[in-house]
């Protein structure tokens, strides 16, 4: 058994899914499958209504969450990596061209640089045993590698993303293609380049299905740092596609969900909510449950044109309407954090390095200057009252800025400005600038001073786009 939980300092669990929608989880409203598991950690905590990621793509998403700054900040806007696709070309933004990519030197550039601290540099400088698994996707240089940025452990893929499993032929996956999977034939059924798994930097061959595969990684660690404290950062693999989920997940919901696709999506969804529930039966058989602080949250909103769903909200990935940017938020700490809570006040994931930094009496002293909040004197109530006066967004010409019910929302290269009243229209239908004149030019003006206090982005590519 694991040390006494009272003469120990707590252990941290950060869960991160892939593309995962708000209304994908059945705690957020999904009615097709159950995540019983993503479900019991916001019942036996705290489930966030106004959760919000800070960007509607993958890699700065999670640049902002692991360092608890806008990403912008350091001008991490756009995505380090989509992985080795030697056909791929990029659309730059600025102008629409398109221009082909400049080879490894292209990417090589991109990470979070090392004038920022992030989560495992920051608990590892205090003693903890730090731990990565899963999908990296924050720089593949040297000094962007979790090793080498305060991670004792990692077992990660670089890229965009991953092969759950590599036989196209095994009768226990159904394989779907979808969005980009079927032309990527230079990746197909094969892992190599950024999509290849690496533990502690040394490629390895994997037989397993991959998600389950980072399981038994998430387990093992556990397992191997029980009697001291850790932080594990879980970055899952899913759902993003490709789809391909085990044939038993498949079969189970034939009566339940028509749609191949929907039927797929749901089934990949509902095997990364037992590896979830794995860990969390881990943590219970090891007396660990009581003193680890455990959070889940998804990097962004699925994209429109995947089977996902960010119901009740409009907009997806890449859009910084609520779909995009609006996500499934809960966090659990028994005995500190009350179970059975509902947070309705805007809170973001830049608040989840604050947070389980102040729970573990982790400084951040040598971090820069932080943009999230300490979570837990509002969750205890001995803070009232809104975390953030302002939240603000921006990728690629489309940004948004939040103050209480009031959402403005930019399309800069195309002109477009609408301001929302999120209290009374959650679902951005219908502009009320018109109406509410002072607070949209409050707004703009709000968004434009934060706008002129960041760098330069430090790359500007964004979408990929394949030679037929």
């Amino acid at each position: 058994m694991a040390s006494n939980p009272s003469t120990r300092r707590p252990n941290v669990i950060v869960i991160l899914a892939d593309d995962m929608g708000h209304g994908d989880v059945s705690l957020y409203g999904n009615t097709r499958i159950e995540t019983k598991h993503i479900d019991s950690i916001g019942r036996a905590g705290v489930k966030f209504t106004a959760g919000y990621t800070s960007a509607p793509l993958c890699s700065p998403a999670r640049a902002g969450l692991v360092t608890g700054r806008y990403q912008q900040r350091f001008g991490f806007e756009q995505q380090v990596s989509s992985g080795a696709f030697p056909e791929r070309r990029e659309v730059r933004l600025e102008d629409g061209s398109l221009a082909p990519l400049q080879g490894e030197a292209e990417f090589m550039r991109r990470g979070v640089p090392t004038t920022e601290k992030n989560i495992g540099e920051v608990f590892k400088a205090a003693g903890y045993k730090t731990g990565v698994v899963g999908k990296w996707h924050l720089g593949h240089a040297p000094q962007f590698l979790p090793n080498n940025r305060g991670f004792d452990y990692s077992c990660v893929f670089y890229g965009n993303t991953s092969l759950q499993h590599t036989n196209p032929e095994d009768p226990d996956y159904i394989s779907l293609k979808v969005d980009f999977h079927d032309e990527a034939k230079d990746t197909a059924w094969t892992r190599h380049g950024l999509n290849g798994v690496r533990r502690n930097g040394e490629l390895i061959d994997v037989d397993q299905y991959l998600m389950f595969f980072f399981r038994d990684q998430v387990l093992q660690f556990i397992e191997e740092n029980k009697d001291e404290p850790f932080m594990l950062y879980f970055p899952m693999n899913s759902p993003v596609p490709p789809l391909q989920v085990p044939r038993n997940y498949f079969e189970a919901l034939r009566d339940k969900i028509a749609n191949i696709s929907v039927r797929a999506y749901s089934a990949l969804v509902q095997a990364q909510d037992d590896v979830i529930g794995a860990v969390l039966d881990k943590l219970r058989a090891l007396g660990l449950e009581d003193d680890t602080l455990v959070v889940f949250v998804s990097d962004n909103g699925c994209a429109d044109s995947r089977p996902g769903s960010n119901a009740p909200f409009s907009g997806g990935k890449y859009t910084t309407y609520e779909g995009g940017i609006r996500m499934p938020y809960v966090m659990k700490w028994p005995g500190r954090i009350q179970a059975g809570q509902v947070y309705d006040e805007p809170v973001s994931t830049l608040d989840i390095l604050p947070t389980v930094a102040a729970a573990c009496d982790v400084p951040t002293t040598g971090t820069q200057q932080l943009d999230g909040v300490n979570l837990l004197p509002y969750l205890e109530k001995e803070k009232e009252g809104a975390p953030h006066e302002l939240l603000f967004w921006k990728l690629a010409g489309y940004s948004a800025v939040r103050m209480g019910k009031w959402k403005l929302y930019l399309e800069i290269r195309n002109g477009i400005a609408k301001l929302f009243d999120l209290q009374a229209d959650p679902q951005e239908k219908n502009d009320v600038s018109a109406q509410e004149p002072q607070v949209f030019e409050d707004l703009k003006a709000r968004y434009a001073a934060w706008d002129k206090s960041l760098p330069p982005r430090a790359w500007t590519n964004i979408s990929p786009v394949f030679k037929k």
